[in-house]
């Protein structure tokens, strides 16, 4: 790509005013195959939520519910990322191995007694930096997404598994470890707070604001934000650095909820539910469509999944195996949505 130019902006053309929006859940409903398709799968996945609300036993009661409330807040994060990176028609494999990166240098100030304030403000820049490398070499190097962050996901790997050679960090702060993982009045997850605050503020960015549009149309037609003016590499840029902004911030919740920052903060098989999740809220492989409202909804639908197959005693390998059905299924999806 060559290098771009400050200059006058040019008018949008109509293709691009029609494409730089929430193509998500929130398309308007226009009777394109693209929202029929997406209102199917909303109502499938709404369905399938209410069944397994009433078929499971225990689902309903408070404590479990609160438990699914608090599963939302691990991949909550990582999935509002995604969202920003797939919209761009990226996809960052590296966040959840980034938060494992951002957890042990946080914690490891904390136990040395440094204050949590200033160890979670870490935590945010160890992320945000992986988010910048990834960014620098996909905006700038022009470099492959799925390689750069396959890449960098084996870094942050390293990096912590050097940091800490291979030992777990305990000893953290009861103060910081009840302050971010406690319950409001006993009852309500802090955490579970915390991601419906966030996910609110980046659904009004990605949807009401000139940066969530630049975000949409550098995802549909990169050719078309270039010639209007749009700066696309410092927009994708911008994209991967939020991704692992979002990344950092799961590591001050997660390790705040597990009391211990390891170097496995983040299960394997997680980084499938993220990526499914925000496919089934109207994400695209392709760029150019999602929405945070439709990524929560698609994380509920696969939180709620795991919580009725731990429920019901599905062996973890059979639901491994469902729910690598269900990706294939999603993925296939995005292709019909395309077409």
């Amino acid at each position: 790509m060559s290098q771009e130019a400050p200059g006058p902006a040019m008018p949008l053309p109509d293709r691009a005013i029609r494409t730089a929006g929430p193509a998500g859940l929130g398309q308007r409903l226009d009777g394109s195959p693209r929202a029929r398709t997406n209102l199917f799968v909303v109502a499938l996945a709404i369905l399938v939520i209410v069944g397994l609300s009433l078929l499971v036993p225990r689902f309903l009661e408070v404590r479990n519910l609160f438990n699914v409330a608090e599963q939302l807040s691990i991949l909550g994060f990582l999935a509002i990322g995604m969202t920003f990176v797939m919209v761009t028609g990226g996809i960052d494999l590296s966040s959840y191995t980034v938060v494992s990166a951002a957890s042990v240098v946080g914690a490891t100030l904390m136990v040395a007694g440094h204050s949590p304030v200033l160890s979670c403000a870490v935590m945010l820049l160890v992320g945000i930096g992986f988010g910048a490398l990834n960014g620098f070499a996909i905006a700038f190097g022009r470099m492959i997404p799925f390689i750069v962050t396959l890449s960098t996901m084996v870094l942050a790997q390293g990096f912590a598994i050097w940091f800490t050679q291979a030992q777990s960090i305990s000893g953290l702060p009861e103060d910081y470890v009840e302050l971010v993982s406690g319950r409001l009045f006993g009852v309500v997850p802090v955490p579970a707070l915390i991601i419906l605050v966030v996910a609110g503020v980046a659904g009004v960015v990605l949807a009401r604001t000139e940066f969530g549009r630049q975000l949409y149309l550098v995802g549909s037609n990169p050719q078309t934000a270039k010639v209007s003016g749009i700066p696309v590499r410092r927009t994708i840029f911008s994209a991967y650095v939020f991704s692992g902004m979002m990344a950092g911030m799961t590591a001050i919740v997660v390790t705040a909820m597990v009391g211990t920052a390891t170097t496995a903060m983040i299960r394997d098989e997680r980084l499938m539910d993220v990526i499914a999740t925000t496919v089934i809220g109207g994400a695209s492989l392709r760029g150019g469509s999602g929405s945070i409202v439709g990524t929560m909804l698609g994380l509920l639908f696969i939180t709620v999944l795991g919580n009725a197959f731990n429920l019901l005693g599905v062996s973890p390998f059979i639901a491994m195996m469902i729910k690598g059905c269900v990706l294939v299924a999603v993925v296939g999806l995005d292709v019909l949505r395309n077409r």
